[in-house]
């Protein structure tokens, strides 16, 4: 690393003219990196923020520059060697200004002829005033005069790259011969650095970034490229060696593709992983990988404090978060629910009984809603309680012969949440009064609700009782970026909501205390799932230091991040058995969702990640899905609102989008609708056939997959399985991108029409293409035209009916899952309903 070059890196926000220098931790990434891989043999580092936001795209920048300059130390002679392959008489373009004739070299520099003036037709240029020199077209031979030559060659263009890392390369890029690779998506990477500028100068202006596509090509050559995941990177690997580093964007970028990681692992790249927090359970898996760590724990982070407007603001606010972090834990009880809960968790486990299952999860919820009540009930609620049991209790008489002995467990589950309803209905609960008295004793900046139906009753409750000022009411979907903030917040958690939430809220540090107002079982779950995370993480110390070097023996004495929760102790007593939360819960999930799944054939199943909403909705949804986001709609604040389409990867907890809930394609009938019949017929003829094609020969293998992927192989086809398997599903994909593919397939299936016509499918699939995007306009619009006049709080989680498109659902999402699950194909990218309520 050049530390002089950092140094005189500043950055600022577009606008903004008061500029920061890098984030201490950032500079100290880098300094790392560099002495890391000077010192050691291994070459896989893993950095571990506590929260790493766009550590891994601000690593990646300088990392780009420093190897500018570096390549420019070693090949900046492939500059004059390019120059000296021009021959005596080529007409040239110089500086992208002047023709002028190659006339070979002297010790001065270069020798060009142009028009003659005052009987003298050649001039010697020094190589430094040569930014760039090209063949000239055909259309422009004509030399220029001797003041337009001259006017070129003393145009100062400012070259940022060069002024930043002192070098003389004129903006001629020649020399730079090896590049980095940042997995990542390209939303994040555009998130991070659109709108910043370094020394005055966007960061396309010091560079152009690369990105390789599925096929495993380079849009252009470049210093840094973005790939989307390792799949691509793979491809590119085995058709070039250019790739000096490579970073990683978390470590679910590894999960997702562990063999292509090991395919670009095997050719002993150096690598960086940035993680932090949010992926703790996968520590042990990221050290069995084989990388060395380092751990941003609360003694090795610097921090400096930039002014609002700075670039690191945002990462640096959630680092002096978790610097302060501190949990407070509230315990109430209640000998009945704890009751309840010891004979539900005693019931046998018993996958086969699908009615005990049921009756097990229903029992579970029921006790978690009653468990979240902290304020005095409503008639309205009341009855809903009594509904609930009510139905459970038909369920259980209905199917009781067959329950074993869990039916006398059940029973007596079921009469005594009876008596927890009437309680209840008669008196505060325990939660009640003590919020009230946390509330008065001290000053908080938000509640918690584990769901938004309770977000809305705690609110209602605060709004008609005496309370004049409360802290803000939310629900746990609402945890999200939007509440940073510079000042200390101090929030309350009003009940247990999910392992993969209560880590949520443990990792983001948006808070700087942080309250849980629990029952006795669910401060069992606590320490279940906090027992299991300091597991985690002492699992992973750091095995070098500060300085990039071995330092093992100094790792054991060091803290790990199982300090962060050093105040936070397990105060059941040692002997009692804790539940183990996380997998108690997976069991419950996978009742809930397991028919989903795939079974059998890899073909009739799509990698799909889960989004749950805040009803009894939830969707599967894979890499390539846009849904239509309508935040903006519901902030009074914006003037001018806007839908936005996002995959999953641009979605967090909170946002509002709009499904489309039919099983007719509207895109096809719109397309149908306003295209004429010639036409379209036309397009479909000529856009179904390379499809058709490879599903006759999918069929004639006896749907192997396996053996159709093996086939198209050996007729160049490079595209990852993933990308084959959708054209052979996704009826909406109309035709792959890549002409080579076409050709593939002619080829594999002997189609002389196919080979024939590429230039026409193309078109057609262009065409095709158009209408289907002009198609989705028309659908947006009228969306946006709907919600704008109905766009209120009431709509949300709700159904409105648009003309022509028929039912639209306004949901929220409250959380994305983690990772892909092998999904059934007929069940992803639809509005699906958990039949377990």
């Amino acid at each position: 690393m050049n530390e002089e070059v950092i140094q005189k890196m500043l950055y600022n926000c577009k606008g903004d003219k008061v500029v920061h220098p890098l984030a201490m931790p950032l500079k100290e990434s880098l300094q790392l990196i560099s002495n890391f891989f000077t010192n050691n043999s291994n070459n896989k580092l893993c950095l571990v923020f506590p929260v790493k936001e766009f550590a891994a795209q601000w690593i990646a920048i300088p990392s780009a520059l420093f190897l500018i300059e570096s390549d420019f130390d070693q090949f900046k002679n492939e500059i004059l060697e390019t120059l000296n392959k021009y021959k005596k008489g080529d007409r040239l373009i110089l500086n992208n200004d002047a023709i002028v004739e190659w006339n070979g070299r002297n010790t001065n520099g270069f020798v060009f002829k142009h028009k003659e003036y005052n009987s003298v037709d050649e001039i010697t240029i020094n190589v430094k005033k040569i930014s760039k020199i090209q063949p000239a077209p055909s259309n422009r031979k004509a030399l220029s005069s001797y003041s337009k030559v001259v006017e070129a060659i003393n145009k100062k263009n400012v070259n940022p790259t060069d002024r930043l890392l002192g070098i003389q390369t004129e903006g001629n890029k020649l020399f730079n011969k090896n590049s980095i690779c940042l997995i990542s998506k390209h939303i994040a990477f555009g998130n991070s650095v659109s709108e910043i500028l370094i020394n005055d100068f966007l960061i396309e202006e010091y560079f152009k970034l690369g990105k390789i596509d599925d096929s495993g090509q380079a849009s252009n050559k470049s210093p840094l490229f973005i790939s989307n995941n390792l799949s691509n990177l793979a491809l590119y690997v085995t058709l070039s060696e250019s790739i000096s580093k490579i970073i990683i964007d978390g470590f679910s970028a590894i999960r997702e593709r562990g063999t292509d990681f090991s395919d670009i692992d095997v050719k002993n790249i150096p690598t960086i992983l940035i993680t932090d927090l949010s992926e703790i359970e996968h520590f042990e898996t990221i050290a069995d990988y084989g990388f060395e760590f380092f751990n941003f724990t609360k003694e090795n982070l610097v921090l400096d404090n930039p002014t609002e407007n700075s670039p690191f603001n945002f990462l640096n606010k959630k680092l002096e978060k978790y610097k302060s972090f501190h949990i407070v834990k509230n315990i109430s009880e209640n000998s009945e629910l704890e009751a309840i809960v010891k004979k539900i968790h005693s019931i046998q486990k018993d996958d086969s009984n699908n009615d005990l299952i049921s009756l097990k999860i229903s029992l579970i919820q029921l006790i978690n809603s009653l468990s979240r009540v902290v304020h005095v009930l409503e008639p309205n609620e009341i009855s809903g309680f009594k509904a609930k049991i009510d139905s459970i209790e038909t369920f259980f008489n209905r199917s009781k012969m067959w329950l074993g002995d869990s039916k006398q467990l059940i029973e007596e589950s079921i009469s005594l949440l009876k008596s927890v309803i009437k309680k209840f209905t008669e008196n505060p609960s325990e939660k009640c009064s003590r919020l009230e008295e946390l509330i008065r004793k001290k000053q908080y900046d938000y509640i918690i609700c584990p769901t938004e139906e309770e977000t809305k009753s705690l609110k209602n409750f605060f709004r008609n009782s005496y309370h004049s000022n409360y802290p803000s009411i939310i629900s746990i979907a609402d945890v999200n970026d939007n509440l940073i903030s510079s000042k200390p917040l101090k929030a309350i958690l009003t009940g247990w909501a999910k392992s993969n939430n209560i880590n949520r809220i443990l990792s983001c540090f948006l808070f700087s205390e942080l309250t849980f107002l629990f029952y006795q079982f669910e401060n069992r779950y606590y320490n279940s799932l906090q027992k299991r995370n300091k597991v985690h993480s002492e699992k992973v110390n750091s095995t070098v230091n500060v300085k990039g070097l071995p330092s093992r023996n100094e790792a054991i004495k060091s803290r790990s991040f199982a300090a962060l929760y050093s105040n936070d102790t397990i105060d059941d007593p040692s002997s009692e058995d804790l539940i183990d939360i996380v997998n108690f819960e997976l069991r419950l999930d996978n009742a809930q969702y397991s028919k989903y799944y795939a079974k059998g054939n890899i073909i009739e199943s799509i990698k799909a990640k889960r989004i749950d909403f805040e009803n009894s909705y939830f969707i599967y949804t894979n890499e390539s899905h846009k849904f239509l986001v309508i935040n903006e709609y519901f902030d009074k604040k914006i003037e001018h609102a806007n839908l936005y389409r996002k995959k999953i990867e641009g979605l967090k907890t909170g946002d509002i989008i709009a499904v489309i809930n039919t099983d007719r394609d509207i895109l096809v009938e719109l397309v149908e609708k306003h295209t004429k019949p010639e036409v379209l017929s036309s397009l479909k003829q000529w856009t179904n056939l390379w499809k058709n094609l490879l599903r006759d020969h999918y069929a004639s293998t006896g749907n192997d997959f396996k053996r159709l992927v093996k086939d198209l192989r050996k007729y160049d086809c490079i595209k990852h399985e993933v990308t084959i398997k959708t054209w052979l599903q996704d009826e909406a994909r109309i035709g792959p991108d890549d002409d080579a593919d076409l050709i593939s397939i002619a080829l594999l299936t002997n189609s002389e029409l196919l080979n024939d016509n590429i230039k026409r499918v193309r078109e057609s699939i262009t065409k095709m293409k158009g209408l289907r995007h002009d198609a989705s306009e028309f659908i947006i619009n009228k969306i946006k035209a709907q919600i704008y006049t109905l766009a209120d709080s009431s709509i949300i989680n709700t159904k409105v009916t648009i003309e022509g498109l028929g039912s639209v659902f306004i949901l929220k999402v409250v959380e994305v899952s983690n990772s892909f699950e092998n999904i059934d194909v007929k069940y992803v990218n639809r509005l699906l309903e958990k039949e377990i309520i």
